[in-house]
């Protein structure tokens, strides 16, 4: 019994012992799972921190080299630790949650960032170049420009890689495209071992996640006589016009090659890449404006209606030898301008409508207009944008609609929901999936209305155009999406099957834009303008060709003002630019305009206009304030008008940089400027 009992006593104990031990081990389970999950909690922190640590470490090092009190042998250093620095932290998922603008600023502008995204086999790809341009005070050299290329397709799967160290070559657009090689990367911008700066393509194919630099086979290329290739820079190709004129380098609309420009030039060149990785050039179309205004047998005048709240501005063709065809034409254009009138206007009750309008296509077979307005009404929510369109066939005399133009159809319509057509507006692109073909279909097959048309037609407002490459058409949307949307498709790329009329089409190859011909107000006058002969300048600017830009003052509620304009040989007014920085607050100093410069200032390949001028408040006595300057920037856009940015201008004149071209020049190109 005694042992029963010793037995019993101990496995009691035993039972004791294991629930002890148990106990202790389910506290000690607990107590490690807790720890595990802290552990992961401080590990996602800390590497948040260290993100945010990094970024702020890499600002302070590119300000560093910048500074130069610091000695220049630290400022190299701090450039090598930069970049190295750079293309870690690109490797880092947290680096994509900031867009391209958020990322340049938090830089001081230092950097040129563009993203794109593109559709390959595999899904889509984010791909983003990076450009740094280092200090020549450090680097002494006309080097020191580096290029780091950022891809992604999820958040999770981000990759960087430093393409460019400290090469000459700046890039300033690309292309990533599906080929038979694999994936292609293809840099395209300028190179600065000349002046004026050649261009550089560059091919890098994807790896293993890595880019390889590739040769681009230039053995067949064959270049029109005023342009030059070498390849004496490792693996790029270089083009540069023998006439040394300013050039551009853009990405097609199609986005599988280049087209590369010259100012002083009569040939353009495309450079088009195929799938199985062939290199084509075609410079046929590439034919100077001056040629094709020669050759143009009439002119445009501007002609306004006005009344009762009611502005439209619209051309008239004028020098045209035939003069019944010429009345024909200007009765066509003048009823069409006026519609506007009679559909959006309505003067007894309260309408307030403006519309003007652009060239978009001037040849001697073909005039396409395009009208654009806001109609204002009464206490009414909001404005309308009004957009209305005109075609004419010059030869017949005729007004032509899409359906004149191209058989809307089954094949054209697949072709638009392919993808292969370029929203005006970017951020309008997909608005064109919202349609079902049927629906497409409808406002498509309805294009063009007039008054002649049938009621039901009427009530669609679809419209087309034609530019200097492409056929456009714009279609209704939502007033909160813009009230219309615009799309284009390059004429190359419409298939013979689905051309309407082969006549028509043998001269619709695509050209020059005629633009520069339009002649908006008849002679400059001289009573009206002073011109400043010291500050006017022969130029050429890209669709306009050869032409004299006028600096002027004139008068408004009797305070001189600058006035600044664009005129063709015979005198007339090409283009008057928009209202001058200076203009709003200050009046003209007399012979005050003190530098004019044409200059490529966002590096889109035109041509844009830097203005100082000296300005006064106008007033004399002990109340006069000394003349000081104040710059102005007129940046072209691609439908070859200019346009302002009063924030940037007000920008470069309250931090100074507006005593010198090159101060204007430095700070505005090391901010992001879109203007198309």
């Amino acid at each position: 019994m005694n042992h029963l009992k010793g037995g019993r006593i101990c496995c009691v104990l035993l039972v004791l012992i294991s629930c002890v031990v148990m106990n202790g081990c389910t506290k000690e389970n607990d107590s490690s799972i807790t720890k595990t999950n802290h552990a992961l909690s401080l590990q996602n922190e800390a590497q948040t921190i260290s993100y945010s640590k990094k970024l702020d470490a890499l600002v302070q090092k590119v300000r560093i080299v910048n500074d130069e009190n610091v000695d220049s042998d630290a400022r190299q250093k701090k450039i090598e630790e930069f970049t190295q620095e750079l293309n870690l932290l690109l490797n880092e998922p947290e680096s994509v949650e900031m867009n391209d603008g958020e990322l340049v600023e938090r830089f001081d502008n230092e950097l040129t960032i563009l993203t794109k995204s593109f559709q390959i086999k595999s899904g889509q790809l984010n791909v983003r170049v990076v450009n740094y341009r280092a200090p020549t005070t450090v680097t002494g050299t006309i080097g020191g420009k580096y290029t780091f290329i950022q891809w992604w397709s999820t958040k999770e799967l981000v990759h960087a890689q430093m393409l460019e160290d400290d090469g000459p070559e700046l890039a300033t657009d690309f292309i990533v495209r599906d080929s038979d090689q694999g994936i292609q990367l293809l840099l395209g911008g300028y190179v600065s071992i000349y002046h004026p700066d050649p261009v550089f393509i560059d091919l890098w194919e994807l790896s293993e996640q890595k880019w390889k630099q590739k040769s681009i086979d230039v053995g067949k290329m064959k270049l029109p006589d005023l342009w030059e290739l070498n390849k004496d820079m490792n693996e790029p190709i270089i083009f540069e016009n023998r006439q040394r004129g300013s050039m551009s380098i853009e990405v097609l609309d199609h986005g599988d090659g280049f087209l590369i420009n010259s100012d002083d030039s009569e040939q353009n060149i495309i450079i088009e890449f195929s799938k199985s990785g062939e290199v084509h050039i075609d410079s046929a179309h590439s034919i100077s404006s001056n040629t094709h205004i020669d050759q143009q047998s009439y002119e445009l005048i501007q002609e306004k209606y006005s009344r009762n709240g009611i502005d439209i501005k619209y051309p008239q063709i004028t020098k045209l030898e035939d003069a019944a065809k010429q009345k024909s034409l200007n009765q066509i254009l003048k009823t069409e301008a006026l519609k506007g009138l009679h559909e959006y206007g309505d003067s007894d009750s309260g309408v307030h409508l403006e519309i003007d309008y652009e060239i978009k296509r001037q040849s001697e077979r073909f005039l396409s207009i395009q009208y654009t307005g806001i109609r204002y009404v009464k206490k009414a929510a909001y404005p309308n944008h009004i957009f209305y369109t005109t075609n004419l066939d010059m030869k017949q005399a005729l007004r032509l609609r899409l359906s004149d133009l191209v058989k809307v159809e089954k094949p054209f319509l697949e072709l638009l929901k392919s993808g292969k057509f370029t929203a005006v507006e970017p951020e309008q692109k997909d608005l064109l999936d919202n349609f079902t073909q049927d629906g497409l279909n409808q406002w498509l097959t309805s294009a063009d209305v007039s008054e002649g048309d049938s009621a039901e037609e009427s009530e669609i407002d679809t419209f087309s155009y034609l530019t200097s490459d492409s056929l456009g058409f714009s279609i209704p949307v939502a007033h909160v999406a813009g009230d219309h949307a615009e799309y284009e498709i390059r004429l190359q790329q419409i298939p013979d099957g689905i051309k309407q009329n082969k006549e028509l089409w043998q001269e619709l190859n695509p050209v020059v834009d005629q633009s520069a011909s339009v002649a908006y107000g008849g002679r400059l006058d001289t009573n009206q303008y002073e011109v400043e002969e010291s500050q006017s300048f022969r130029t050429t600017f890209q669709g306009f060709g050869k032409v004299q830009f006028v600096s002027t003052y004139g008068y408004t509620e009797g305070f001189r003002k600058y006035f600044f304009f664009l005129l063709n040989k015979q005198g007339h007014i090409l283009y008057s630019f928009p209202k001058f920085y200076g203009n709003n607050e200050w009046v003209a100093f007399y012979g005050g305009v003190k530098a004019v410069a044409f200059k490529d200032v966002n590096n889109d390949g035109l041509k844009d206009v830097i203005i100082i001028a000296n300005v006064d408040n106008g007033i004399g006595g002990a109340d006069r304030i000394d003349p000081f300057p104040i710059a102005g920037i007129y940046f072209q856009k691609k439908n070859k008008t200019f346009t302002t940015l009063p924030a940037l201008d007000q920008a470069i004149n309250d931090k100074g940089h507006n005593q010198t071209i090159k101060d204007v020049i430095q700070y505005a190109s090391k901010q992001r400027i879109n203007v198309n």
